[in-house]
């Protein structure tokens, strides 16, 4: 049942002020210990006071009057007399009869009563928003022992809760959400809203959700929220989507979503909330950032709103979620501003990418046309179509470079090697794992959690790359066929996640080493005739190496995924001299690690970059370039052995060097 005090809904007062008064039955019991029979402004004042660490009870404090002080002496002097009007203590109590409203079972004056109207008009009640309508308003008996007995500055005293603090604006002027109006918690919320509007194709976000946004954000305040007040989060946000409503008639992901009217209001009414909980000491001309908690406090502005409603509805306790969110739970920092680096052209990416996959120049120049078209495209926000920008099936052993191959390219396109979500696809072998790769349906385990489609909506804008494809179960295969060839997914939790412009880097080992071999024993004169020849009937390419790497490939996808894909790419085995550029660029990070975290120089000889490409080949050829990486991290127990004996001996050793003596690789000191 909704609950008002004094015609104010009670959900627009913030609830430790509601707590701390008993919901103002503090001030009743004030009046009836001064013997009156209606509640004054200055009872509910000295109620204020009466609150520890509270904001009139800071006014007090530094005036040195104790608020049972001021109690005693409207005891003593027979009442407070009229409203600051002049008006008589008779006559002020008769309007207060005749006025709605108790407080504590007695009636109240109808000055105290608009003063709860006044301070209502913000959108928010707290305690400073209050005194700013009760001093102003205080009886005259009141005003005279405040002033005359305790010689206090009462218009400064209401200077000081009445600073006004301008509530930052939330729109641009063309109506779309300005996120530089809130905090970082705050703008995932809406960036979440935004693209769940997105997937449901709804043609403007509301209210509904905004809430959803809220209970659907990872690590955000609901979801600390329900986990504190051991509620299912899962179930949250299963009913969250169900009130969005059915899918929009837009189709997913046509534009930007702008917000209606009901959240423009919402969003201006967080901004009142972000202003009256500032800092008391902030700057008052500064507007501080709209929080999730002043976004969560918006959204249960009205007892009869939907938030408000659903959470009763479900049987959540409100101020138990309020104290959480005003005790609690803290804003996530800003995030450290990072410069961006140059954006490398389509020669530079290419040149780059060269660089550094050695020993596979036909993989690198197969790729450079894909690196050229969709940086291209992207910087002119052209879509050839609605299909991820590239998928690739990259072909080849292990330790060939097919996952560096992933994080070149999420660096050359997206800027940063991080930009690459991996699906180990043996971990979507059995035909239930299709729950964790798209998401379960609603009242099944795995609602909402599908690795894929939250990844697109996450982020979009990155590598996917689905490692070992084969191992995969058919259906979710099929989940992944509909994905390269439209370019989007649905998740059963109803909205559709968008892969537009996402690459999509597939990889196996089928067949590819025995092809390899059988390419070179046949004679073919090149990695790109073998390729050429892999799907394509009647192709001049008929080796034996083809043929079967075909018929492997074709025993495992359908002919409808493999159509799919827009190149398949081989990798070929590394040899010795390979995997000596693996050597000298595993020594080039080592060296630079060292430098940036300890400052220690690195240097090596030829013979020792050697010497650990002929240790990875004898030893495990089929390791390739990870064997490689494992030799040159073998040095370092020796590297850090050394600069602990050199600090043991009171010895400095700022460089150290890497070379082969009797067919072992020694770490000495470069000083010497």
């Amino acid at each position: 049942m909704d609950t008002d005090i004094l015609g104010v809904p009670e959900q627009v007062f913030d609830s430790a002020l509601l707590a701390a008064t008993r919901r103002f039955a503090g001030a009743a019991a004030v009046a009836r210990e001064l013997g009156a029979d209606t509640v004054e402004v200055a009872h509910a004042l000295i109620a204020l006071a009466r609150i520890d660490g509270g904001r009139a009870a800071g006014l007090f404090d530094r005036q040195g009057i104790p608020p049972d002080v001021l109690a005693a002496g409207l005891l003593g002097g027979g009442g407070l007399g009229g409203g600051p009007a002049g008006r008589a203590g008779a006559e002020s109590a008769s309007l207060g009869r005749s006025a709605a409203g108790l407080l504590g079972g007695l009636p109240v004056t109808a000055d105290l009563r608009i003063a709860f109207t006044a301070a209502a008009d913000a959108g928010y009640v707290d305690e400073r928003a209050l005194l700013a309508e009760l001093l102003p308003r205080l009886e005259v008996g009141a005003v005279d022992l405040l002033v005359g007995y305790g010689r206090v500055d009462l218009a400064a005293w209401q200077a000081e809760v009445a600073v006004p603090r301008p509530a930052v604006e939330v729109l641009r002027p063309d109506g779309s959400i300005d996120p530089t109006a809130f905090g970082p918690g705050a703008r995932r919320v809406l960036a979440m809203m935004a693209t769940e509007a997105a997937g449901l194709g709804h043609e403007r976000c509301g209210i509904a959700l905004l809430l959803h946004a809220l209970a659907t954000t990872p690590g955000g305040l609901l979801e600390q929220a329900f986990l504190f007040l051991r509620r299912d989060v899962r179930a949250l946000r299963e009913q969250t989507i169900a009130l969005t409503g059915t899918r929009g008639r837009a189709a997913p992901g046509t534009g930007p979503v702008g917000p209606d009217e009901s959240l423009r209001s919402t969003l201006r009414r967080a901004a009142t909330f972000a202003a009256t909980r500032a800092d008391p000491g902030a700057d008052p001309d500064a507007a501080g950032p709209i929080t999730e908690r002043d976004l969560l406090a918006a959204l249960l502005d009205t007892p009869s709103g939907l938030a408000a409603g659903f959470f009763r509805d479900i049987g959540l306790d409100l101020d138990r979620l309020r104290r959480f969110a005003d005790t609690y739970y803290r804003e996530p920092a800003e995030p450290e501003p990072t410069r961006a680096a140059e954006p490398l052209s389509p020669e530079e990416a290419v040149r780059w990418v060269r660089s550094r996959l050695i020993g596979q120049e036909s993989v690198v120049e197969r790729l450079a046309f894909h690196i050229e078209l969709i940086k291209r495209s992207l910087t002119r926000g052209f879509r050839p179509d609605d299909r991820p920008r590239a998928a690739l099936l990259l072909c080849g052993p292990s330790g060939s470079g097919k996952t560096m191959t992933a994080r070149l390219l999420a660096q050359v396109v997206y800027g940063s090697e991080e930009d690459v979500l991996v699906f180990e696809m043996g971990q979507f072998s059995a035909r239930e794992s299709i729950n964790n790769f798209i998401g379960a349906p609603p009242g099944y385990v795995g609602f909402g959690e599908g690795k894929l489609t939250n990844g697109l909506r996450d982020n979009p804008r990155r590598v996917f790359l689905f490692d070992e494809v084969e191992k995969a179960d058919a259906r979710v295969l099929d989940a992944l066929l509909r994905l390269l060839d439209e370019g989007r997914i649905s998740d059963p939790a109803g909205p559709v996640r968008e892969a537009h412009d996402a690459v999509v880097i597939l990889t196996t080992n089928l067949g590819a080493t025995h092809s390899a071999a059988e390419a070179v024993e046949d004679d073919v004169d090149s990695v790109e005739n073998l390729i050429g020849s892999i799907l394509a009937e009647g192709s001049t390419g008929n080796t034996a190496a083809s043929a079967r790497l075909r018929r492997t490939m074709e025993g495992f996808f359908r002919p409808e995924f493999l159509n799919r894909v827009d190149e398949v790419i081989l990798y070929s085995p590394f040899g010795p001299t390979e995997l000596r550029g693996i050597a000298e660029n595993g020594l080039v990070r080592l060296a630079s690690r060292l430098r940036e975290q300890i400052g220690v120089e690195l240097g090596w000889t030829d013979e020792a970059a050697a010497h650990i490409a002929t240790v990875a080949w004898r030893g495990r050829p089929e390791e390739a370039a990870r064997g490689v990486n494992r030799c040159v991290n073998a040095v370092v127990p020796s590297i850090l052995r050394l600069l602990d004996e050199g600090d043991a001996a009171g010895r400095s050793i700022t460089s150290v060097r890497v070379r082969v003596a009797a067919d072992t690789l020694v770490v000495g000191s470069g000083d010497d």
